[in-house]
């Protein structure tokens, strides 16, 4: 974790930064050879159009970037600030294009200093994802449109942006609701949820955390829907979406080894006092009013 929060701070001031970028390969054009000679028609016709524009930043980004770090043996290249692009949310071919910077695909390459004292090359092999004014994408989205030229275990990803959805997750016993919380890894008590995965819209990713995280399967109530968003380690803007999803009383509940550390099945006021987050408790409120009929305070006693 500390690992992932340094290289955020590493990339905060290059997210939302507005560059101009020189596209060399549009979309919908067909990969170069060496030197950038052609393939041939024939051979051309065998090979795959690319899918998005790709291009280099022309906008100096040096004094955004920090120095150069040496690590061990290996060598981690970044002298320099990343220069190649991805752009997407266009969907047209382009020649030149002025956007915002959301992430930065960080590749696994490392390199050696030359034993005979001949100075080490200087390269980012980073890639940065560039998108129009007011487009937000997320992860599994991007690695969707780069998976043509990345392959996934050989970068990370890192991005402005994260999306995760869940549920008040409740049943009722004897009239009363009780209310399903969860320990997360960080450590923090709240409701199943996690992160969009390609294709899915809310209501899937819901149903699916859910099931994953505590067995259960349920429908979630898509009539109440909540969000707040907030902002992580200065850095990654995280949007959280939250349903309400009824359960049978005396269904059993398996939480999911090495991710879920802890669950509690407990009333109104008890949940109040053990959810870690202000915006959970009023969430929380909300889902009781509804459900009881009853105002409820989302402060706790």
């Amino acid at each position: 974790m500390e690992e992932i929060r340094s290289r955020y701070g590493q990339y905060a001031s290059l997210f939302g930064h507005v560059v101009d970028v020189v596209v060399n390969r549009p979309l919908g054009s067909y990969p170069q050879g060496k030197g950038n000679q052609s393939y041939g028609a024939q051979s051309a016709k065998r090979r795959k159009r690319y899918p998005v524009n790709c291009g280099y930043i022309v906008t100096d980004l040096s004094s955004l970037y920090p120095a150069q770090k040496m690590s061990g043996r290996g060598f981690d290249v970044e002298a320099l600030p990343p220069k190649y692009v991805y752009i997407l949310g266009v969907e047209e071919p382009l020649e030149t294009f002025r956007g915002k910077i959301i992430a930065v695909v960080h590749r696994n390459v490392r390199i050696t200093p030359p034993e005979d004292g001949a100075p080490t090359p200087q390269y980012n092999y980073d890639r940065l994802i560039v998108v129009p004014e007011g487009v937000e994408l997320y992860e599994p989205e991007i690695r969707h449109a780069i998976a043509f030229a990345e392959r996934r275990g050989r970068y990370r990803l890192y991005c402005m942006y994260e999306k995760s959805c869940g549920a008040v997750v409740y049943t009722v016993n004897e009239g009363k609701p009780l209310y399903l919380l969860i320990r997360n890894r960080s450590g923090h008590i709240g409701f199943p949820k996690g992160h969009v995965e390609y294709g899915e819209d809310e209501c899937a990713t819901m149903t699916r955390e859910i099931r994953e995280e505590t067995s259960l399967c349920v429908t979630p109530d898509l009539s109440f829907r909540e969000e707040y968003n907030y902002v992580l380690w200065g850095v990654v803007h995280k949007r959280a979406v939250y349903s309400m999803a009824q359960f049978p009383f005396g269904d059993a509940v398996t939480t999911m080894e090495n991710e879920i550390f802890g669950d509690w099945l407990v009333p109104f006021e008890e949940a109040k006092a053990l959810l870690s987050y202000d915006n959970d408790r009023r969430i929380l409120a909300m889902a009781h009013e509804r459900i009881t009929g009853e105002k409820a305070d989302p402060d706790p006693a």
